[in-house]
């Protein structure tokens, strides 16, 4: 442990002193570079990228000067402008290959046929394994969202957003009965996000209604999982997005191996489809990360900075709207190229400028309508965490815990990996030079969690692509054995993270017992009030649960006593229900609860005098180990069982959690202790 902690301590300053040593030129006496070439040859941004660029901007300017005289002909060159004009483009064509290796012996046919074919050939084979790649990459995701479709505290302001959104429009009316304004949180959050997934969900909201007619749809766990997924899918979109600006410079084998990397994780897996501002942030991220590869490959130098400049509109769009930490990413992005020379100073001003202007005005314009007040949220979030500085209320970490504990925990074999990919390959030090510095800066603040650099694991990724694509590609006896040792712990990392998914979904009892409570007492209760302590709200418990309630007036208040003395029977059919929600704060005493019917309780013992308890429900607490002898007794005989179940339900028995659960508990050898957390009860005088 000690010897880890001093090399990931070590690390920032061991990857820089690495890449100054091994690329500082030898003969410095003879070649005098300025700080731009000395930074690009560190960085592996070599005289071959360069020619490739000028030769791109040389092919262009000659074709417009052909295009626009077409009847000037050059005194040095017998040929016809049509003939100059078809030899220019050969020249731009072959400026977009590096070092032209494409079209270098044309003038031999047989050659440029095969070198065709070859092309051809191999396109045709790695179309399908991409598709399958990314089909698992969008499927796991979905899986994740499936497993553990509950969310926390953490993701619920996005969550119950988007539902009110959904569920109420955004006339002045409807936004004053939002959740937000009644539990506005320690910091206001914006609405853009909320607003846009909404939005995305809306038509496959109406859909699923169009299908079944009866459901709840938006309200209800689908409802919930619709929209889930829909993130889930704008979040594969980054990835995939990513992975396009991978193979434009690394080439489709790194491409693919990134893809296959980032199915075997778990934390951006599982969190790709929760409702984090991280989460938002990271779909964009990811989109600059394709721009800035693309940059490196392009043409002429136009389309450099055009490039650049829409990576640019992306880190800063992240960080207006979602997370300002993005910020202390953008800026070692930007200083590097400007000491690459690839865009100009006031040209990055001008954009930066303009991109956070029309950010801030979105932001703001969208944030005010819905907090009835003028807000810039990200704003007001910047200015708590980093000015007064009172993040470090929910703890302080040591300046080392993401290097020695928090990326190794998220990144798993990425880390070590990409520490290879430094060493190896030099045009991956431009990216991970940035990357470092983000975290080493971030480390300054004293609160830390994962997902505060989560944007840096794609970055990760593509250092560990990077690695295994070289080490696949040596065919001796050691690299072999490399190759082996390293596909197994792929392996068994892509299977840890489908055990820590169904391990995680042990943590939302809240919202395992709201939908218990329907299912007990949804059918025969016209007019029930419950409440939601904080316990049950914090671990799963969601708007979109709030089945039976009137959405445009979701508080409006139900005296169930004077229901039953005006002679309304409380069960009375489904049609008539009116169930309300309270997650009251206030109160202190087991008489401030009388006026509920129902209770989601952390502490049944304070209310055993009203009420009775209905039932128990369990959530995680802990692991422990089985006998093989006692699984190969009991596997057989539950997957024989859960074949029953889910043939007489005609495969519906698949989409239930008990199912996953009782094959889990009888055939692994690794089993979930589980406690009471939450606990249904029912108010006597309503029995």
């Amino acid at each position: 442990m000690g010897s880890s902690l001093l090399f990931n301590s070590w690390f920032p300053f061991t990857f820089l002193a690495s890449c100054s040593l091994q690329h500082f030129p030898k003969h410095r006496t003879h070649h005098r570079l300025n700080t731009a070439t000395l930074v690009k040859e560190t960085l592996g941004c070599d005289t071959s990228e360069t020619n490739n660029i000028n030769r791109g901007d040389m092919a262009t300017n000659e074709m417009e000067e052909v295009q626009q005289h077409p009847n000037r002909t050059t005194a040095s060159s017998p040929k016809s402008n049509l003939a100059l004009l078809k030899m220019t483009e050969s020249k731009l064509v072959n400026g977009r290959h590096l070092n032209g290796s494409a079209n270098v012996r044309h003038g031999n046919g047989n050659i440029a046929h095969r070198t065709t074919s070859s092309n051809t050939l191999r396109h045709l084979i790695s179309f399908p394994i991409d598709i399958l790649l990314n089909g698992t990459l969008l499927g796991l995701i979905f899986l994740h969202v499936l497993i553990a479709p509950f969310t926390k505290v953490e993701e619920s302001f996005n969550l119950q957003a988007t539902h009110d959104i959904l569920t109420m429009g955004i006339s002045d009316a409807s936004v004053q009965q939002y959740d937000h304004l009644f539990f506005p949180g320690v910091v206001p959050r914006t609405f853009v996000g909320p607003l846009l997934l909404a939005a995305s969900s809306w038509p496959i909201m109406a859909l699923a209604r169009l299908v079944a007619p009866l459901s709840s749809v938006p309200k209800g766990i689908l409802g919930q999982v619709i929209v889930r997924l829909v993130l889930g899918l704008f979040s594969f979109l980054g990835w995939y997005q990513m992975s396009k600006g991978i193979r434009s410079q690394f080439g489709k084998t790194t491409s693919q191996l990134f893809m296959v990397v980032s199915s075997c994780q778990f934390h951006w897996l599982f969190y790709a489809g929760r409702t984090l501002p991280n989460t938002f942030a990271l779909c964009i991220v990811n989109v600059a990360y394709s721009y800035w590869m693309q940059a490196s490959q392009a043409v002429t130098k136009r389309d450099v900075e055009q490039r650049l400049m829409r990576m640019l509109d992306c880190l800063v769009i992240s960080t207006i709207l979602f997370r300002s930490e993005v910020l202390i990413l953008l800026g070692p992005i930007v200083l590097l190229e400007l000491v690459m020379t690839r865009i100009g100073f006031w040209k990055t001003v001008q954009e930066g400028i303009t991109a956070g202007l029309l950010s801030i005005a979105v932001a703001v314009l969208v944030d005010s309508w819905f907090w009835r007040q003028w807000m810039w949220a990200e704003g007001a979030v910047f200015w708590f965490n980093a000015i007064e500085g009172k993040s470090v209320a929910w703890g302080v970490s040591p300046w080392y815990t993401y290097f020695t504990l928090l990326l190794p925990k998220i990144a798993t074999v990425s880390m070590p990996l990409a520490l290879v990919a430094t060493m190896i390959e030099p045009r991956f030090r431009r990216y991970m030079l940035p990357a470092t510095v983000f975290v080493s800066l971030y480390s300054l603040l004293g609160h830390k969690e994962w997902r505060f650099v989560i944007y840096v694991v794609p970055i990760l990724n593509l250092g560990a692509a990077i690695a295994l694509s070289w080490i696949f590609k040596r065919k001796t006896i050691l690299y072999r054995i490399a190759s082996l040792g390293l596909i197994s712990i792929l392996f068994l990392s892509f299977i840890a993270s489908l055990a820590q998914s169904f391990i995680s979904s042990q943590n939302y009892p809240g919202g395992v017992a709201l939908r218990r409570l329907h299912e007990l007492d949804l059918e025969t209760f016209r007019a029930a009030t419950v409440h939601i302590d904080g316990a049950a709200a914090e671990t799963g418990c969601s708007r979109f649960g709030e089945i039976g309630s009137d959405p445009l007036n979701p508080r409006k208040p139900v005296d169930f006593d004077a229901a039953l003395k005006s002679g309304l029977s409380t069960q009375s059919p489904r049609s008539l229900r009116d169930w309300t929600y309270s997650k009251d704060e206030t109160h202190k005493v087991p008489r401030d609860y009388l006026k509920y019917t129902h209770l989601l309780t952390a502490d049944p013992e304070f209310h055993k005098q009203n009420y009775v308890v209905l039932e128990q429900v369990d959530g995680y607490s802990g692991i422990r180990r089985v006998g093989l002898a006692q699984v190969k007794e009991a596997c057989p005989a539950a997957l024989q069982k859960v074949l029953e179940s889910v043939q007489s339900s005609k495969l519906e028995g698949l989409w239930k959690t008990d199912t996953w659960e009782l094959l889990w508990q009888a055939c692994s050898p690794v089993q979930i202790k589980t406690e009471g957390r939450i606990w249904i009860m029912k108010r006597y005088g309503a029995i």
